[in-house]
């Protein structure tokens, strides 16, 4: 294949279908920095503009129309706009509610009381996005152990501030690097980034630098490094060594969290955290995130706290928004009310995506394959990512494996496959993305189709 003329070809086509996106992106780039204001909505030539959506699909404002897998960043697992947050809010704005008072709000503790049942923890704290509750998680782990040093894996994004950006994307002989301007000098050297899955990688992390470390932050299933879940034992170890050396374990489910049941995906591992961050599907389509952990720890954000050892987790202006915490209470009462339907359902559709994606690529000499799956957990799994794998390898065990320009072709998911599949009529993000209890087998077949009219062009 020549890859350029295909890309070119692709773009011009794709350019064709959407005029009046292609000018709604011109006025808004020469207003926003790249024409927007998160870089993963933006792709080239161009991204649409949404018009309307509703259950697996979304329309845009030239009338085309897509089955999306991108699901409001993971977060949509009963498909676009579902109606009982739609019915809720509008309750709530008809009666003359439902904006910000400045004031405590009403469904929080109903919410806090329902996540923390769910989840198995002790006290909880509300905010509006993942990175802010990472980094009061981490702030949290260091007030209550008094010590500086965060352990993070590679690959593990967590949100963009000073304690997490390190070891996210970018290779170079590792994934070890700073990843932003403008960083304190310190970030270097607080964040020690170890392994995924490897347990004797991670023994010798602990040995090193565990007597320093205030927290270990991982994500049970890694979602930007590439959706690989964790190998069973080795969440079993980090739990066994934080123990240990007396280090706050934050798993971080802002993507996890009552996506492969109405709970958190460590409770299949029988791991329990002393932190965990949750965020997405909690606010039913509204800006919710959330640390949920010990009382010993959480308490240290509350007013009284000791003076050296309070946290200033205040909250924003919008913390506890009274729409959103509705959303997220009748999001989750129905996921909860649903769970024996709803997450076979999706589950399904996701190991039929996955095998399907394989046997597809595979039939035209590729070797894609797919994460998600969470059979470690012994579960389900509605998450999709695919790997253009250059080694040979049969499997994705790490985010370092899918970054190395030497085993993987990471272009070929992120650019040629999201344009050829969008020329078909499929959003997709990270090859592939999140099944909605609004899909149906049918379009998720559909959607391997269109992979084979890709497959054809990208080996010929």
């Amino acid at each position: 294949m020549d890859r350029n003329a295909y890309l070119n070809e692709l773009q011009e086509r794709y350019t064709r279908a959407h005029p009046n996106s292609h000018r709604r992106f011109e006025h808004a780039a020469e207003r926003l920095p790249g024409g927007g204001s998160h870089n993963l909505r933006l792709f080239a030539p161009f991204p649409f503009y949404e018009a309307g959506a509703a259950g697996a699909t979304i329309g845009d404002i030239d009338g085309n129309t897509y089955i999306d897998f991108w699901q409001g960043h993971f977060a949509n697992v009963l498909g676009h706009n579902p109606a009982p947050v739609i019915e809720a809010l509008r309750t709530e704005l008809e009666a003359g509610r439902g904006l910000a008072t400045g004031f405590p709000e009403r469904h929080q503790g109903e919410l806090a009381e329902l996540i923390l049942d769910r989840l198995g923890a002790e006290r909880i704290r509300f905010t509006t996005s993942g990175a802010l509750a990472t980094m009061n998680a981490i702030l949290l782990a260091r007030a209550f152990t008094d010590r500086r040093t965060v352990i993070k894996i590679a690959g593990g994004w967590h949100g963009a501030h000073p304690l997490a950006l390190k070891g996210v994307h970018t290779y170079d002989h590792g994934l070890g690097r700073l990843e932003s301007a403008g960083l304190p000098e310190s970030a270097d050297t607080e964040v020690v980034v170890t392994r995924f899955n490897d347990s004797a990688a991670l023994e010798q992390t602990f040995a090193r630098s565990g007597s320093e470390a205030a927290c270990f932050i991982l994500e049970p299933m890694v979602g930007s490094g590439g959706l690989i879940a964790a190998d069973r034992e080795y969440l079993q170890r980090a739990r066994e060594l934080c123990s240990r050396y007396g280090v706050v374990l934050i798993l971080d489910e802002v993507i996890t969290a009552f996506r492969f049941h109405a709970g958190a995906l460590y409770s299949l591992y029988n791991v329990h955290p002393d932190l965990c961050v949750i965020g997405k599907a909690i606010g039913g389509g509204m800006p919710v995130a959330a640390v949920a952990g010990r009382s010993e720890i959480m308490e240290l954000a509350a007013p009284g706290a000791p003076h050296e050892r309070a946290v200033k987790f205040d909250g924003g202006t919008f913390s506890g928004h009274p729409s959103a915490m509705l959303a997220g209470l009748a999001f989750l009462k129905h996921l909860v009310a649903h769970e024996h339907e709803l997450y076979p359902h999706i589950g399904q559709l996701g190991r039929i995506a996955r095998e399907g994606i394989e046997e597809r690529f595979a039939a035209y000499g590729l070797n894609a394959r797919c994460a998600g799956d969470a059979s470690e957990a012994g579960a389900g799994s509605s998450l999709v990512a695919v790997h253009f794998l250059t080694d040979g390898a049969e499997r994705v065990r790490d985010p370092e494996q899918i970054y190395d320009p030497k085993r993987s072709d990471p272009e070929l998911r992120d650019v040629i496959v999201k344009l050829g599949m969008l020329n078909e009529g499929f959003f997709v993000v990270h090859g592939y993305g999140a099944l909605s209890f609004a899909h149906t087998e049918e379009q998720v077949r559909r959607s391997l189709d269109a992979f084979e009219q890709v497959a054809k062009r990208v080996s010929s």
